[in-house]
């Protein structure tokens, strides 16, 4: 008989941990509190134009690196369009000087020694560091949670080359390698290339990964490549329950055996597994019960991913001349809530996509991140005519500075679409609003936390409040793994099924 799988969550994890769970035998079901599958991977349609909110690159998107063989476990990849952008991006300080990040690492170390020939030694030392990381497999096959130790050696063997690299670059800050730089442009473009606490090795990974064309972005945007995943899973006879959101995990004598619905209903099943947000699955679907030291540390100290004012603009006309990736510095701040000012707008122009707008449009987005979600939270609550107020002035306030730096902007806008942390909250949960869970800075460093929870049996975790450093292809191996995790709980092989 099969055994029963209930998945609180219908995110890249959930959506991973279903679909490799229905491959080896099990019955899942998957509870999605939206109507779309994907959780943060996600867009909407406003009018004629889809509002895509999540992927600007994605790993393994190129059969140069390995996670291209696990993403093709999951969908055709040979049917979806990649595009490969030549520039990662254009940074630009308050002076209208340019720095071009480029994705093939012989033309960046030729822009950066033309544009800062003062810092020949830093940059080298920058690219050698990619250069290095381009050979470097990342061992995405088996998890090392039920891997032997064989397995463990013949990856340890293989990675020995990069050990070095990695343990020196994972415990240095972007921020604080950026620094090293004396020319000021260049300093702001390294300290911009992602979150500046991370480390400088996931930024010297990721042009490594760009240079080798394994980090495109996927015509069709976010919720069509999670709507892919959908189709798999349900294909391979997984079932889906959209608009049910989980209130509680049923627990009989420490063991995991079901769900209770905010309707009232429950289901039963022989394991549950939560891709849904870490803290709301901890402290209200258990109660704070089974949570552990790690757990509560991260909860009281971790840092997450910032939380966003995600600003989407439709225009009737097209931005060809603009890079697709545009940071750039404000002639004056930009007020955004009372603990965020901004002083550069980091713009994309999404000429690059085709189905999210009609011919002859663009869509423009901007992201403005913020911590201060508890702001927008008690607008959004207790005060809404001033939440929507507040949307509209700064969405008029970007097409402001817009204007006045690419011009032919204000008279074309079609589409305005403004959404805040208070957004993120309601359609996700996630804790603080944060856009990836918790961020790897170089004191957590790169890891994973474990997916069970002593003293709760038949019960897993997944997702991005378990793999550090969020991202959609870490929500998908996190998925993975605890698939193989119940395998090895149940004495089954894992394997996976090839595609129809």
């Amino acid at each position: 008989m099969q055994k029963k799988v209930l998945i609180i969550g219908g995110g890249m994890a959930g959506m991973s941990a279903g679909t490799y769970l229905q491959m080896n035998g099990f019955d899942t079901e998957i509870f999605e509190s939206n109507h779309t599958p994907g959780g943060v991977c996600t867009a909407w349609k406003k009018g004629e134009y889809t509002v895509d909110w999540c992927i600007h690159w994605l790993v393994g998107s190129g059969p140069s690196e390995s996670m291209y063989d696990r993403w093709s476990e999951l969908t055709d990849m040979s049917h979806i369009e990649i595009v490969n952008h030549d520039v990662y991006a254009c940074v630009e300080d308050e002076h209208g000087n340019q720095l071009i990040i480029y994705t093939d690492l012989d033309r960046l170390e030729a822009e950066l020694l033309v544009k800062a020939p003062e810092d020949a030694d830093k940059i080298d030392e920058l690219i050698h560091a990619c250069r290095n990381f381009v050979d470097m497999e990342m061992p995405t096959g088996q998890s090392m949670e039920t891997a032997n130790l064989w397995y463990k050696a013949k990856t340890m063997w293989k990675m020995l080359p990069y050990l070095g690299a990695l343990g020196k670059y994972s415990h240095i800050s972007t921020a604080d390698f950026a620094q090293g730089f004396r020319n000021p442009l260049l300093r702001k473009a390294i300290a911009n290339l992602f979150e500046p606490e991370t480390p400088i090795l996931f930024c010297m990974m990721m042009l490594a990964w760009m240079h080798k064309k394994a980090a495109g972005y996927p015509i069709g945007g976010s919720l069509n490549f999670a709507r892919r995943i959908a189709r798999r899973y349900e294909e391979l006879g997984g079932t889906f329950h959209y608009g049910n959101r989980v209130t509680n995990i049923l627990v009989e004598n420490n063991r995991a055996t079901g769900i209770q619905l905010a309707d009232g209903s429950t289901h039963r099943g022989d394991f549950v597994i939560s891709a849904a947000d870490g803290h709301a699955t901890l402290y209200d679907m258990l109660g704070g019960k089974y949570t552990t030291p790690e757990f509560e540390q991260f909860f009281s100290s971790g840092k997450t991913f910032p939380s966003l004012v995600f600003v989407a603009m439709g225009l009737g006309r097209t931005f060809h001349a603009v890079p697709h990736s545009y940071f750039f510095e404000l002639k004056e701040p930009l007020h955004i809530d009372p603990e965020t000012e901004l002083r550069d707008l980091y713009l994309r122009v999404h000429n690059f996509d085709p189905t999210l707008a009609p011919f002859g449009k663009t869509l423009l987005s901007v992201l403005i991140e913020t911590r201060n979600y508890r702001y927008w939270l008690d607008l959004q609550r207790n005060a809404p005519e001033l939440y929507e107020s507040e949307k509209q002035r700064i969405a008029d306030a970007v097409i402001d500075v817009l204007e006045r730096k690419l011009g032919g902007v204000r008279d074309f806008v079609e589409m305005t679409d403004v959404s805040t942390p208070a957004t993120i909250i309601g359609f996700t949960n996630n804790w603080k609003g944060s856009f990836e869970g918790w961020m790897v800075t170089p004191e957590t460093g790169f890891k994973e936390l474990p997916s069970h929870l002593p003293g709760l049996d038949h019960f897993y975790m997944c997702g991005h409040w378990i793999a550090l450093g969020g991202g959609v292809p870490a929500a998908m191996l996190s998925g993975r793994n605890v698939a193989q995790v119940i395998c090895k709980k149940e004495h089954k092989e894992f394997e996976v099924a090839e595609m129809v």
